[in-house]
Parts: structure tokens; C-alpha cells; sequence
């Protein structure tokens, strides 16, 4: 138990400094059996997990290059083609089935990482399929024009060099609720503000947000790092998707 808690303890992220050093087909293929290990709803796996190994792809996919990718995406075309080579309606039930699979496809991705690991083999989660124009991964990965949805990309690889520190996490008011759910007060607010803003806690992002005349790291993060999505006729990119893929639809 204390060995699993300490590879929990140890992840971290490689943000594309990974060392040329390949990822085996055994032990990534020891990683995807752990993968599908996770839990999910109703056992439908509604998920599917695209494999890349070409840096190329990646590099269009989320600016990123690793000895390996993982692309997980909430998928409901498996049920889909195997009910209807059964004879049977798989009830789709929009967007909550979205959610699910969502879930699932989270689920998947982290339990993968967590197995990556436990063999050694450092993981960056990017949100980067989100990011420069959607229609590229459909064309990239031929995927499905209905019932699919790219979730994360999952790199895995060895680190050309040591990360500094790992990042911290918040682990008090605001994340932690005891028995209900409860707002943080201005002067938590303010701890938080501080935390971020101090290099020791490990919660920036290591940008150099003071030198371009922020008071806080939150200052930065709120005004410029969350406003970088681009949008389609001021509708998100993620959104168009989500309703041209059909999971609006009842």
C-alpha cells in the first residue's frame, strides 16, 4: 500500500521535455491493460483510445512530441455499431450520456498514467486537442462525425531533464469540503492568492507573469491563460463539436 500511495505521491508532469528514450510495446501495452481497468458506467466503456507514436501527428495534434500518445475520446459508436449488428436501438440519451463518457474516458486516462508511473514512465495530460482549429483532429484521426468527443491527450516518455520541483497542489479550503459544500471566505481567497504567488508551494506555472506587471499569479492566469481558447462565431470550439456530434440531440 505505501509503494502505491508513493507512485501516487511522485506523479508529475513532463511538459514536452521528454529524452528520445522509447516506450516499449510491452510495457505500453502493459499500461493500456491497466488502462481499461478503470471504472465506468454500466461497464460500456464508452471510450476509445487512439495510440500514436508519430511526432508528427502529435506535434499537429497538441504542439507537443513523446515516444508515445494516448488520445482518449468519449466514444458511443462501439455500442452504437455492435447494437445495431444485434438488431437492436442503443438509446444515445444525448448529453447526459456525454457526461458519462466523459467520465469514463477520465477515468481511463488517469489510471494510465498512474500504471505509466509505477514502470517508471513520466505523462503530461494536455488539453491541447482544444486548442488551433478542431477539424484537424477529426481529419488526423479519422474519426466519426457523430457520437464522438477527443477528450485529453496523454504523452508518456522519459524526461530529457529533471523538472525543478513537482507542482503543488491546493489541498485546504475551497477543494476539501467536510460533510457540505461551503464557499471560501475573502480571507481564505486571500491565502489561496498568496500560495500561488509563492515559489515554494510550487502552484505557478513558472511564467513570467511578474515581469510583465502582475500583481498575482492569479491576476495572470485569470486574464490571459483563461482567455486563449478560440472560439467560432463566438461559440466554443468545444461546444460546436459537442452539438454537431449529436450528443445535444435526444
Amino acid at each position: 500500500m505505501s509503494d502505491l500511495l508513493n507512485v501516487l505521491q511522485s506523479l508529475r508532469s513532463i511538459h514536452g521535455d521528454f529524452a528520445d528514450r522509447e516506450v516499449t510495446d510491452e510495457d505500453l501495452d502493459r499500461i493500456l491493460e491497466a488502462s481499461v481497468c478503470a471504472a465506468n458506467a454500466s461497464n460500456r466503456q464508452s471510450y476509445s483510445i487512439v495510440v500514436l507514436r508519430d511526432g508528427e501527428k502529435m506535434q499537429q495534434l497538441v504542439a507537443y512530441r513523446a515516444p508515445v500518445a494516448l488520445i482518449y475520446l468519449a466514444d458511443l459508436n462501439r455500442s452504437l455499431d455492435v447494437s445495431r449488428h444485434l438488431g437492436h436501438a442503443f438509446a444515445v440519451r444525448g448529453f447526459p450520456m456525454l457526461i458519462s463518457s466523459l467520465v469514463d474516458a477520465c477515468l481511463a486516462a488517469q489510471t494510465a498514467a498512474i500504471a505509466a508511473k509505477a514502470l517508471g514512465i513520466d505523462s503530461l495530460f494536455t488539453n491541447g486537442l482544444h486548442r488551433g482549429p478542431m477539424a484537424r483532429i477529426r481529419e488526423i484521426l479519422a474519426l466519426p462525425e457523430k457520437h464522438v468527443f477527443p477528450v485529453v491527450g496523454l504523452l508518456l516518455g522519459y524526461p530529457a531533464t529533471e523538472p525543478s520541483q513537482r507542482r503543488g497542489r491546493l489541498t485546504g479550503p475551497g477543494v476539501i469540503h467536510r460533510e457540505a459544500y461551503r464557499r471560501v471566505t475573502p480571507e481564505e481567497a486571500d491565502e489561496i492568492v498568496r500560495a500561488h504567488d509563492d515559489p515554494a508551494c510550487g502552484l505557478d506555472m513558472e511564467r513570467p507573469w511578474r515581469d510583465e506587471g502582475y500583481a498575482h499569479f492569479l491576476d495572470w492566469f485569470y486574464t490571459v491563460w483563461s482567455n486563449r481558447m478560440p472560439a467560432i462565431e463566438g461559440k466554443s470550439q468545444v461546444l460546436q463539436w459537442i452539438e454537431d456530434a449529436g450528443f445535444f440531440e435526444e
